[in-house]
């Protein structure tokens, strides 16, 4: 994680301000979140499924350190990408905010119906906006290989929904984010354009 976050960062520190596309910023986005958040669902598989000898507890911090060091490395790329870091910024302020609400009303229904594995869709919402996002990109830019991104992300979510409550419910959603949020962001910031 720690060498792709620094070249996302140096990636997002090597070009100019006014030379950084659209498609680059959010590339180096994707990139962050793809990397930082699929550790956190590493970590969470790890310790659920005991490969990591610590107290649950720890279970509960993994999002906030992973929230928090996102939007630390959002800071720095958007003030590395001029006017197309502030406007991916503004997106992925509002993917996460999105990722939040999500989390929050799943809380609230927990909280309702004292059923509490209904935290464990958190993956399951977390790909399928994912998706959703995919899918207005592809519409918005008519590009088929975006298409097959968003279409890819919805079967993914799918198929983690088929693995809610199991430990690799979360080393399957660190998959997904891979797939679907690190590896279009590299093709992004290598490609230049969409």
């Amino acid at each position: 994680m720690t060498s792709t976050l620094a070249s996302s960062v140096s990636l997002g520190r090597a070009a100019a301000p006014a030379d950084t596309t659209l498609a680059v910023a959010a590339g180096r986005n994707l990139i962050a979140a793809g990397s930082i958040f699929a550790v956190a669902n590493a970590v969470q598989w790890a310790i659920m499924g005991g490969a990591l000898d610590l107290h649950p507890a720890v279970l509960s911090l993994t999002w906030p350190i992973a929230v928090g060091a996102f939007l630390v490395i959002l800071r720095q790329l958007r003030a590395a990408g001029g006017e197309a870091g502030r406007r991916t910024a503004v997106w992925s302020r509002f993917a996460i905010l999105s990722q939040i609400g999500a989390a929050l009303v799943l809380v609230a229904a927990s909280a309702a119906t004292g059923q509490w594995g209904l935290m464990m869709w958190t993956s399951v919402v977390g790909l399928a906006l994912y998706g959703v996002a995919w899918t207005i990109a592809a519409v918005r830019t008519r590009k088929a290989w975006i298409g097959a991104v968003a279409l890819g992300c919805l079967c993914a979510a799918g198929g983690v929904a088929t693995l809610v409550g199991t430990p690799a419910q979360y080393l399957a959603y660190a998959g997904g984010l891979l797939a679907f949020a690190l590896l279009p962001g590299l093709a992004l910031v290598f490609r230049g354009r969409i």
